[in-house]
């Protein structure tokens, strides 16, 4: 199984970062920050020259733009990854809305599409599949995961779909998640230490990815992303789960007659 590369945040220099006051709120992830729209600007800039920017499509000297700032912002964003949560971005998902067609089409230019999911607020971009004899380039690339990554990754889809089912976020706990894939332990192996630091890296491999979002204020409960219900759909989930059953029913048998 795969995972696009660009729901992979992107890193940041470090910076000091000043220190905390008592009650502030965790910002761990960067889709958390909500576009900002024309209307909360202020006054046009004036350019080099001194001479104000004219509308808000031209933003900066030399301007050849044809969009309006909020909907090339929410492009950028779209681009930036890993996703737009319409629960914790409210005007970015207006206005993705208000812009789906425009954004499409600036998207197909790029040979990307938007995948959108409207009952749970998510959308994200990927890429276009091969089709025909069309030379369609890459410009996003993927990622493989290990054996124990893609099995949390159907934890974690199975649990969206419970959770989704009963009109809820998805929470779980990196124990919690690090005891469901003991299930995939191989009996062959005796390395319990082993085994346990892969399962963590599990947890770590799918916050860095984004799949697994950590809720300010706990050390060890996660949302898990909606965007994972476009990744992996209800069918993929169940022929990806009954493959997953067979091998792990035969790691267990080769580990009995072991």
């Amino acid at each position: 199984m795969e995972i696009p590369l660009f729901l992979r945040k992107r890193d940041v220099s470090p910076e000091p970062a000043p220190e905390a006051s008592e009650g502030d709120d965790e910002d761990d992830f960067a889709e958390t920050r909500d576009l900002v729209l024309d209307t909360e600007l202020p006054g046009a800039r004036d350019t080099l020259d001194s001479s104000p920017l004219p509308s808000d499509r031209v933003l900066f000297p030399g301007d050849c733009g044809e969009l309006k700032g909020e909907t090339r912002r929410a492009l950028v964003a779209l681009l930036a990854g890993p996703s737009v949560d319409g629960e914790r971005q409210p005007k970015l998902w207006r206005v993705l809305k208000r812009d789906e067609a425009v954004l499409r089409s600036r998207l197909s230019d790029l040979f990307l599409e938007l995948a959108v999911d409207d009952e749970n607020q998510t959308a994200f971009v990927r890429q276009v599949a091969q089709h025909g004899e069309t030379d369609i380039p890459i410009l996003l690339r993927r990622q493989p995961l290990t054996f124990l990554q893609s099995a949390g990754l159907l934890i974690l889809r199975a649990a969206l779909a419970s959770s989704s089912a009963a009109g809820q976020r998805a929470v779980v706990g990196g124990a919690e998640l690090i005891a469901d894939l003991a299930a995939y332990e191989d009996p062959a192996k005796s390395d319990k230490a082993r085994f346990a630091k892969q399962c963590s890296a599990v947890v770590e491999a799918l916050k860095k990815v984004s799949i697994l979002r950590p809720i300010p204020g706990s050390s060890d409960r996660y949302e898990v992303s909606p965007t994972l219900a476009l990744l992996v759909s209800a069918e993929q989930l169940e022929a990806f789960t009954r493959t997953y059953e067979r091998l792990k029913q035969r790691r267990c048998a080769l580990g009995s007659q072991g």
